[in-house]
């Protein structure tokens, strides 16, 4: 899953480094940043994302034990 957003990334980042170059006259340095800066941190917000919406799950779900897999 990681792998797939470094390249959705990636990919993204290229394309707007691309756009900027092109039509904003930015220079290879900044088009490097932007790619970098994509290709680091969608994955990055991504994860926390995930992970701020796993905490909003309860502990311990009454339905899961009911089955007598989790009992001692």
């Amino acid at each position: 899953m990681a792998l797939i957003l470094f390249f959705i990334g990636s990919f993204l980042g290229i394309i707007v480094a691309a756009v900027q170059t092109l039509f904003h006259n930015a220079t290879l340095w900044q088009a490097f940043g932007t790619y970098c800066t994509f290709s680091l941190a969608i994955p990055f917000f991504v994860g926390l994302l995930a992970y701020a919406l796993s905490n909003l799950r309860s502990i311990e779900d009454d339905s899961e034990t009911s089955y007598g897999l989790n009992k001692a």
